[in-house]
């Protein structure tokens, strides 16, 4: 595969647990970020997933293991979640993700498949009329084209009380129902599946209490940034996939058809059995659409 560095310096590859993913971080705006690489052939496609507001590239984690037979699939945390950096200046919001795209897309040094859920997928449409000359195809999971729309977890700081030395992670989570929760509420994740995804969002404090990983700021970037105007759907011309949750109360079947008829050439599909967060409701068939998608266009 080759890099396109410029001024972005990708630091080396630490495996986690398991063989895949592995956790991979890169520079960009001076701040450390990292993504899930899943593996897969570029020369197929790459796959460039993005999470939710206050959510992280573990959103990924059912559908990314589906689509890395048909290419490379990569899951970016934007700087404030997951395991990337937090900004110490506070620079949030739609314009400071976009250059975090951008940044992994040049380090990939291919065009991507764009994807995205929630505020992901607002930032994917912000992206696909910015550089669209770096997008392969552009999947939007719903998501409108507002930032404000797009929280995905409670950012209260967890600490359990009592917590075995010997529990694990998960066993403290689920034993001492920490207050992590999904926005919107409804999923059809088991609790223990939650507590799983809580604890891949959270670090465990040298106290033994466990706390989130997200920034709270990342939330107040309105009150220091202008707003910026929802992006112009009629301007892409990029082939489009537009994914909506059945029982999703955040994105109305009405919304979903108005960006699909604004698109031209554009695929509307719902996912049954699933609320707002559709890659953990219904990781099958969400793989299975996108899939779907990307063998058409090849």
């Amino acid at each position: 595969m080759s890099f396109t560095m410029g001024s972005i310096m990708a630091y080396q590859r630490a495996a986690t647990a398991n063989a895949e993913p592995t956790n991979s971080f890169f520079e960009a705006d001076g701040l450390k970020l990292h993504y899930l690489d899943w593996g897969g052939d570029p020369k197929k496609q790459t796959f460039l997933l993005l999470h939710g507001g206050g959510a992280h590239a573990h959103w990924w984690d059912y559908v990314a293991p589906e689509l890395a037979g048909h290419g490379h699939v990569v899951a970016l945390d934007f700087r404030g979640h997951g395991r990337s950096a937090w900004s110490p200046d506070g620079m949030y919001g739609p314009p400071a993700y976009i250059r975090d795209v951008s940044a992994l897309i040049d380090l990939l040094g291919s065009k991507v498949v764009l994807v995205g859920h929630s505020m992901g997928g607002a930032v994917a449409q912000w992206c696909a009329v910015t550089f669209p000359e770096k997008l392969a195809a552009l999947i939007v999971v719903d998501a409108t084209g507002r930032t404000a729309s797009a929280a995905s977890t409670a950012t209260v700081a967890m600490a359990p009380q009592g917590a075995g030395r010997k529990a694990s992670g998960a066993e403290i989570l689920r034993r001492h129902h920490p207050q992590f929760r999904l926005s919107p509420p409804g999923t059809y994740l088991t609790k223990e599946q939650l507590a799983e995804l809580g604890l891949k969002g959270s670090l465990q404090l040298p106290g033994g209490n466990w706390a989130f990983r997200f920034d709270p700021e990342t939330r107040a970037w309105r009150k220091h940034r202008s707003r910026m105007s929802r992006p112009n759907l009629r301007g892409v011309k990029l082939p489009t996939l537009i994914l909506r949750g059945a029982e999703s109360s955040l994105v109305s079947g009405g919304h979903a058809r108005r960006m699909n008829r604004k698109i031209k050439g554009s695929i509307y599909k719902e996912i049954a059995r699933a609320f707002h967060h559709v890659p953990l409701d219904n990781p099958q068939a969400t793989s299975a659409a996108i899939v779907e998608f990307v063998e058409k266009l090849r």
